[in-house]
């Protein structure tokens, strides 16, 4: 997997200024155990916090948006116009000032912006008479990485990535953002977990059974490789359990599955959720469960293509009611008929909530590692409908690679003989799903 960038690692600027610096105050004091933090909205007489074992002085420089046209200068007029402040520490025995900030520095020799800040540091530090520094962004990072998992939760809302997935999926809740996020996805998480929790292969009357009980993993090889994947720890064709790889061993994001009636689709897909969903589901329901254990757990959510094609028809996709008959709306404009926006309004059916926006979807996938199952695409069968959706599950996932961890696609569908559309093979890896044992006839379909 790889690394974010440095910058995307914490979410610094979610926190405001006033957490920001209650977070460096607290990671000031598992560095130095006689630091103290001083108090917010005050004067301060240019002090954020003092060490007066270490005779050491911080301030906190806060940027907006975590960048600066030009970081040097920035910070270079803050110690300006600190600088009577800073000769007066000096004159009262202070031997260190250091400067901390949520804005990232550049490493390149001399004319990087940490080497460039460091020269008018030392010029300082022989003018005012104290040793001077600078924290940069990385430097916190690097804090932030060793300190306890409850420092970290309690600045919840900066987090993203793995860090975030395991605060998501913990039992322990703080107030804010990311515990409003947090009660979102466990929500979904539930309401999916009840729609996928039971075999539907109604065919061998098998829809009563709970799939975690009958289902069995069959090995998969790979069928086509995707065209611009990279080659760099790829796997070969033989993948081993179908389920197993596309949880934990794959390395590529995007896989189409594709299988005949019967032979596994939507149960391997249901499978596949309900592993990762289980993270977030109250710690009874984990205990009792006999699903895989997922190192790297991802969010993960699960929706069908045929009810996708309907909806952006105009169809209410999401009135299960037997008594009326579905009344046709007016058909969505393209801006209205992303992924995105379906799975705003399936995951506020799902929730139970007012709304949901199509842009708290995308803040999900910035912020939290997920895996989307899109089931079913053969259910889309007029060929306008499915040009238009294959092109949806190709901008999403053109999208998604901005992310900091993109989310996993798999799209699940049966083999192809009639040349209608399919997501676009140059990012999609092939995988068959295959017939269960004959222990358990039917159940993979």
């Amino acid at each position: 997997m790889a690394v974010p960038e440095s910058r995307f690692k914490y979410l610094y600027e979610r926190l405001g200024d006033h957490d920001f610096q209650q977070l460096v105050g607290a990671l000031l004091k598992l560095q130095f155990t006689d630091f103290v933090p001083l108090p917010l909205r005050q004067k301060d007489g240019g002090r954020d916090g003092v060490d007066p074992s270490r005779l050491l002085v911080y301030q906190v420089k806060w940027s907006v948006n975590g960048q600066e046209k030009d970081p040097v200068s920035w910070l270079d007029a803050e110690i300006r116009g600190e600088s009577d402040k800073i000769k007066r520490f000096a004159a009262e025995g202070v031997r260190r000032y250091a400067l901390v900030t949520n804005v990232a520095s550049t490493a390149k020799p001399k004319t990087g912006t940490f080497d460039k800040l460091n020269a008018k540091l030392k010029a300082y530090s022989k003018e005012y008479g104290l040793e001077m520094s600078c924290l940069w962004r990385e430097a916190l990072n690097a804090m932030v990485d060793s300190a306890p998992v409850e420092t970290k939760w309690a600045y919840a809302d900066m987090l993203a990535g793995w860090d975030l997935v395991r605060y998501l999926s913990s039992e322990h809740v703080e107030q804010g953002r990311a515990s409003e996020l947090r009660d979102l996805l466990r929500l979904v998480a539930a309401a999916q977990w009840r729609k996928d929790e039971r075999i539907k292969f109604s065919q061998v009357d098998l829809d009563r059974e709970h799939l975690a009980d009958l289902f069995v993993d069959v090995p998969a090889e790979r069928i086509h490789a995707a065209r611009r994947a990279s080659l760099d720890g790829a796997d070969g064709p033989e993948l081993g359990g179908a389920a197993e790889y596309l949880a934990s061993k794959s390395i590529h994001p995007f896989t189409l599955v594709l299988g005949a009636p019967g032979q596994g689709k939507s149960t391997l897909s249901q499978y596949v959720c309900q592993a990762f969903r289980i993270a977030f589901l109250p710690s009874q329901i984990r205990a009792a469960s006999s699903l895989p254990n997922i190192k790297e757990p991802r969010f993960p959510i699960r929706l069908d293509l045929g009810d996708y094609a309907a909806w952006i028809e105009g169809y209410d996709v999401f009135d299960e009611s037997d008594s009326t008959e579905l009344k046709k709306g007016r058909r969505r404009s393209a801006a209205q008929s992303t992924i995105e926006a379906f799975m705003a309004e399936l995951m506020a059916h799902a929730s139970g909530r007012d709304t949901v926006s199509t842009t708290e979807v995308q803040e999900l996938f910035q912020r939290v590692p997920s895996i989307v199952v899109l089931d079913g695409l053969d259910e889309v069968g007029n060929v306008a409908d499915r040009k238009r959706v294959i092109r949806e599950i190709d901008l999403f996932c053109a999208r998604g690679r901005s992310y900091t961890v993109g989310p996993k696609v798999i799209v699940t569908s049966r083999p192809n003989s009639a040349g209608l559309p399919e997501p676009d093979p140059d990012v999609f890896e092939t995988i068959p799903s295959l017939t269960a044992s004959a222990e358990t006839p039917g159940l993979s379909g």
